[in-house]
């Protein structure tokens, strides 16, 4: 059992999710256009990866806490007890989402269609993964491109897991009982993709070894 509450999930997937610590103070480089020719399923995985990080940054849904956390810390000591009233990225998507005039089926319906569309986009990226992992046809010599975008994926995904989490709970008490086992239905099914996710991201790692050593291409 993990962090996360679930079961134990690939290696890869482990070493995305340390980057929430904060340890890392700056992202992996994104993946650079293609600059030579690659198969119709990289170019899917690629394009599925990008709009995930993309539209995950742009909705608040995939910031490390670690990071923010070290982050106002910084912010505390450079200037000052103004930092108190800093707001974390969880609490200006509630401040949005959640005011306290908000009608709960109104919550509910915003945390639910949020996650259900971080579902789709992780959902989507797995399904290319997998596809290079198991055999796909892919241009061999980039299969470390594919790689890089299955693990910035993973580490997105991560984020919005402690993300919506930590928004969840933020507002169950003004939720019925039959909305809060939705919205943990829907965070389950998140965190099934990401472990898709990390399986093919090690199927992917798999294949690339296995044509480094020549065993196939």
């Amino acid at each position: 059992m993990n962090v996360f509450g679930f079961r134990s999930f690939p290696a890869v997937a482990l070493c995305a999710c340390l980057a929430l610590a904060g340890c890392v103070s700056t992202p992996q480089a994104s993946v650079a256009p293609d600059a030579v020719e690659v198969s119709q399923t990289q170019s899917d995985l690629r394009s599925a990866s990008r709009q995930l990080r993309d539209q995950y940054r742009e909705a608040g849904w995939a910031t490390a806490s670690g990071t923010a956390a070290f982050g106002q810390l910084a912010n505390m000591l450079l200037n000052g007890r103004q930092a108190d009233s800093a707001r974390t990225p969880v609490q200006r998507y509630l401040d949005v989402n959640a005011p306290a005039d908000r009608d709960a089926a109104d919550i509910f319906t915003a945390l639910d269609t949020d996650l259900s569309t971080a579902t789709s986009l992780a959902g989507t990226v797995a399904v290319h993964a997998r596809t290079i992992s198991q055999g796909g046809t892919v241009n061999a010599a980039t299969l470390g491109d594919d790689l890089d975008a299955a693990e910035q994926a993973i580490a997105s995904v991560a984020r919005a897991l402690e993300f919506f989490s930590a928004a969840v709970d933020s507002v169950a008490d003004r939720l019925d009982p039959e909305h809060q086992d939705s919205l943990r239905a829907r965070q389950a099914q998140l965190r099934v993709e990401f472990e898709r996710l990390g399986e093919a991201a090690d199927g992917i790692a798999d294949r690339r070894r296995s044509v480094r050593n020549g065993i196939f291409s």
